[in-house]
């Protein structure tokens, strides 16, 4: 009995040592995959990469395709102003003109003193158109006066040899002077005829352009107005200035 209880006993440890073997997960091998083509490569710090290397892989910074101009639609383009002179006067004496003149030309703004041809009431010339020669004009201002009618021949201008009747600054007067001669056989007709005259004004600016007040100090203008007060400050188109004498 005894060898058959020993016998059992080393059974069981044999079994027991079997089934403990047998609880321990087998090592099984894993191997890393390789790397597919095109996949990112593993992080590194820069401070590991060598510089060199660093470089070639950097990429290509993209240049920035450069806009295209724009073209303006018909008409948006701007046109510049004509140039504005600022006129300074009227003068009765030309030595007042000139220091004003002076004056701002020592503040080192362009100024001149000018004759400028100034416009007046609108007036209405009665008259024949002009002749062929002087001589048939004073043929022609013969029959008219020896009808008694008085006119004078056109030494000069635009109807230089015609026949005047007068200037009026009323137009139904010489509309009805223009009828009367039409109906006793007289090609008489009247036309606008503006007045004009000559003032002495300071002028702003040349022919580099005109100058605006605003680059004056408003003390100048104040003190010059003190000095003179009967002148006025205005702007006008500097081509549309016409001093006397200027065809």
């Amino acid at each position: 009995m005894r060898w058959i209880f020993m016998l059992l006993a080393l059974a069981n440890l044999g079994l027991f040592a079997w089934f403990l073997s047998n609880d321990k997960p087998a090592a099984v091998r894993v191997t890393p995959a390789a790397q597919e083509e095109g996949e990112a490569a593993s992080i590194s710090l820069v401070s590991e990469v060598d510089p060199a290397e660093l470089a070639s892989s950097a990429p290509e910074p993209k240049q920035m395709e450069a806009p295209e101009p724009q073209v303006p639609v018909d008409g948006s383009r701007s046109v510049s102003a004509e140039a504005l002179c600022t006129l300074v006067g009227p003068f009765t004496e030309a030595y007042q003109g000139e220091d004003v003149a002076r004056r701002l030309q020592a503040l080192q703004v362009e100024a001149a003193l000018r004759e400028i041809e100034m416009h007046g009431q609108m007036r209405y010339w009665v008259f024949l158109a002009p002749l062929n020669s002087s001589q048939q004009a004073f043929r022609k201002l013969r029959e008219l006066q020896a009808a008694g009618i008085d006119s004078y021949v056109i030494p000069k201008g635009s109807l230089e040899n015609g026949i005047s009747f007068g200037i009026f600054s009323e137009i139904e007067r010489a509309k009805a002077l223009a009828e009367e001669l039409q109906s006793r056989g007289f090609d008489a007709e009247y036309r606008e005829e503006p007045q004009t005259y000559l003032e002495r004004w300071v002028v702003l600016g040349g022919a580099n352009g005109g100058v605006s007040a605003d680059a004056v100090a408003d003390d100048f203008w104040s003190q010059l107005q003190l000095d003179y007060p009967d002148i006025d400050r205005r702007q006008n188109l500097c081509s549309e200035i016409r001093s006397g004498g200027d065809e």
